[in-house]
């Protein structure tokens, strides 16, 4: 039996998206785990704080600096100074292992917007390298804010990704006049983003600059699902094209959960 285009697309989505968020999740509790029997986790030592509302949060501290010992003392190293300095190539190679992680992620990303037109099959492969090297670095991020509150931004994209679904499909409106607001919503977003890296901005500005962003990848997600609905109702039905706007929605989605932690993180 003949699968629908939302099935496909669904199916892609449904597919990466759990990639992403099950790896994300084993990571932050593998994290947990590391804090609790006091061991470095991908070079990074955590402090367990509360926050307000009396969860664990990780908090990613400093390694203090590894002094050498007076060699003219003992020529022998003790058991305790050879650990440290096992720990500290270990801590070497998880680091660079997560910048590894990043550029393969950066690389397949880009590839799979440009190559997966051309090449469906090469498009979802480099589309599940991006998400299995995404998941980690999603958790380091979150680590890096309360995680409590990264699983919460979680859930709300979750919920704002449904909602735009039922709207864009459902509502009965062509939203296809929104294409140039979102395009120059786009560019005004980078351009500040690029502004930000230049000029610097105040917490209470990259908070605003993080709604924003959070509102137009919102109504980017409407507009996907509705274009879904569109190709979906003139007959269009193969996997290529699946691919392609399922695309467009996981950017969609990975943009808006960025944001909304980046403005969880600055609040």
């Amino acid at each position: 039996m003949e699968t629908s285009l939302y099935f496909k697309t669904a199916l892609i989505l449904a597919t990466q998206l759990g990639i992403i968020f099950v790896g994300c999740f084993f990571l932050i509790s593998a994290a947990k785990k590391a804090y609790r029997e006091g061991r470095l986790f991908f070079g990074i030592e955590f402090i367990g704080r509360k926050n307000s509302r009396g969860e664990l949060d990780l908090i990613p501290i400093e390694q203090a600096p590894i002094i050498k010992p007076n060699e003219s003392a003992s020529p022998l190293k003790s058991r305790d100074e050879q650990s440290t300095e096992d720990d500290k190539q270990a801590t070497t190679k998880k680091q660079t292992l997560l910048n590894k992680f990043m550029w393969v992620w950066m690389i397949s990303l880009f590839g799979m917007v440009f190559l997966a037109p051309g090449s469906t099959s090469i498009g979802l492969m480099l589309m599940t390298i991006s998400s299995i090297t995404f998941a980690p670095l999603l958790g380091v991020m979150m680590l890096e804010m309360d995680e409590n509150d990264g699983l919460r931004a979680t859930l709300l994209t979750c919920l704002i990704t449904v909602c735009a679904a039922l709207v864009g499909m459902y509502s009965g409106i062509d939203f296809s006049f929104m294409r140039g607001f979102l395009f120059f919503g786009l560019c005004a977003l980078l351009l500040v983003g690029f502004g930000r890296i230049f000029f610097g901005m105040t917490s209470a500005m990259i908070r605003l600059k993080a709604i924003c962003g959070a509102v137009l990848f919102s109504l980017f997600l409407i507009y996907d699902f509705n274009r879904l609905k569109q190709l979906s109702d003139i007959g269009i039905n193969d996997w290529s094209t699946a691919l392609k706007v399922a695309i467009s929605i996981y950017l969609d989605i990975l943009n808006l959960l960025l944001e909304i932690m980046q403005a969880m993180g600055d609040s």
